[in-house]
């Protein structure tokens, strides 16, 4: 008998796959309504608070983690008050979050965009409390194809190779900019570089579109367009989760490739340019 929480949903049809990737790759991103039900809703944001709840979490770290901290707090925007913000390596925390990784259409829609056999490359929860936000326009990481000064833009007839993609799920209605929408530059995936304006990003003509939705819609976003999450200024708490996959090749080669073993007594007096080189850290000698 399956207990589950997280129904595992059917993919779209192909046509309708086709017309949300090709969409994607032309925007950046793109909002798919009405996904989630309201049960599955309800289960992960009570799995949200219940961990964020959890003392024992709160101070928790893992130095051989990407995401060291399991609960990441960002100060208030006006208070300056440090408030938890993100939950981290969900999945070790609780099934329901394993399970939202093969929940469809979404994994589908994932492989069609980058590539059958795509990989897990992270999942979050963002609960933004009121006066919450990660509100200065970026791209995820770094610019991955980036432009001399007096190239413009990638041609528009290229399609622009994603390495990885993360699928935003919102838990809570997101109706009003009050209530903090993450907002795109449409397009701005072929700029080849970051944002060019705190205040006012525009590329072609393109200034911020925002993305109002219901609990349950989903949204697809190349981490190299363009992108914030606007201020939430609203007296509701907004909860987004986030679930990344990677191209199978990206994953092989920039995780797997680096997990040749090493011994712990040479890495304890290696060169820290060595030791960085390698992604490692200096083991502690006091535990032998």
């Amino acid at each position: 008998m399956n207990t589950s929480q997280i129904l595992p949903g059917e993919p779209f049809s192909e046509e309708k796959t086709e017309q949300i990737v090709k969409q994607f790759h032309r925007d950046g991103f793109v909002h798919i309504p009405g996904v989630l039900t309201p049960e599955e809703i309800t289960a992960l944001r009570d799995t949200t608070d219940r961990l964020f709840a959890d003392e024992s979490l709160a101070d928790r770290t893992s130095p051989h983690l990407a995401d060291t901290r399991y609960i990441q707090v960002k100060p208030h925007d006006e208070s300056g008050e440090e408030l938890p913000f993100i939950l981290r390596n969900t999945i070790e925390l609780d099934p329901i979050f394993r399970e939202m990784l093969l929940r469809e259409p979404i994994l589908s829609l994932a492989e069609a965009i980058v590539g059958e056999g795509c990989k897990f490359c992270g999942q979050n929860v963002l609960r933004n409390l009121p006066g919450l936000s990660i509100e200065r326009w970026h791209v995820d990481g770094q610019v991955h194809f980036p432009l001399p000064d007096d190239v413009p833009r990638f041609d528009p007839r290229i399609q622009m190779q994603v390495l990885w993609i993360t699928v935003q799920m919102a838990l809570t209605d997101i109706e009003t900019l009050d209530h903090g929408p993450t907002q795109y530059v449409r397009g701005s995936h072929y700029s080849g570089r970051g944002p060019n304006d705190q205040d006012h990003p525009e590329f072609e003509g393109q200034g911020p579109t925002s993305v109002f939705c219901k609990a349950g819609d989903i949204y697809l976003q190349d981490p190299q367009c363009w992108h914030r999450g606007a201020p939430n200024r609203s007296d509701r708490t907004r909860y987004i989760l986030q679930s990344q996959y990677a191209a199978r090749w990206a994953y092989w080669r920039f995780n797997l490739c680096n997990q040749v073993p090493v011994p712990e007594d040479y890495l304890q007096t290696a060169d820290d340019r060595l030791l960085s080189l390698l992604g490692r850290s200096r083991p502690d000698s006091s535990r032998n």
